[in-house]
């Protein structure tokens, strides 16, 4: 019978998770991952079968924190547009936060979704989940009239992904925090003004 473990996976994948997140794929060894997780190279290969393996486990297990968190968020909102923008943005509550290294998945998927069907299928499954929770808050909005009742609720979603990840590239892009807030409230005015039920009276 194999032995049973003694570690929390979860905590395991969100120490493994900061050291790829921090360093990368390619530059992290199993021994940086057994330092950071505190865990033993036998004892990860036997959960994990591998350093990729524990990899996508980690990246797989942020995306679902990502989407539940989203969801659960929209879900209890008031305002689905207000909520709408700060999900763009990363003011929303329901995710882990946004730091300077950008999002784990955004990172994962520009360095390997080329070469890695692991990384390119997280990829596709969590931006479709993220488009399916934006398209119910435009429906929610749109029905009580804090968006054009005309908007096309499929080209909506796409672009307010496009502009959450333009969000997220600024953030790790070195910009000081004066100028990322400022960018961050151009793409909220901008997204109002074209989607926003008072856009025409809108100075």
């Amino acid at each position: 019978m194999a032995r049973p473990r003694k570690f929390d996976e979860s905590t395991v994948l969100k120490a493994a998770r900061q050291r790829f997140w921090r360093t990368g794929y390619a530059a992290t060894s199993m021994a940086d991952l057994c330092e950071a997780t505190g865990v033993a190279s036998q004892s990860l290969y036997g959960a994990f079968g591998s350093k990729h393996g524990l990899f996508v486990k980690s990246l797989r297990d942020y995306c679902e924190q990502q989407v539940n968190g989203l969801q659960a968020d929209q879900e209890s909102a008031e305002s689905a547009w207000e909520w709408l923008m700060a999900a763009v943005t990363f003011g929303d509550s329901g995710r882990l936060g946004l730091t300077e290294d950008g999002c784990y998945l955004s990172g994962s998927a520009a360095a390997l979704a080329r070469q890695d069907d692991d990384v390119s299928e997280a990829a596709r499954r969590t931006y479709d989940r993220i488009i399916a929770v934006f398209t119910t808050a435009l429906q929610r909005a749109r029905a009580a009239g804090e968006i054009r009742s005309d908007t096309d609720i499929e080209k909506a979603a796409m672009s307010l992904l496009a502009a959450m990840q333009g969000i997220e590239f600024l953030r790790k892009s070195g910009i000081d925090d004066a100028q990322f807030q400022e960018a961050k409230a151009g793409i909220v005015d901008t997204v109002s003004r074209a989607y926003g039920a008072n856009r025409a009276t809108r100075g």
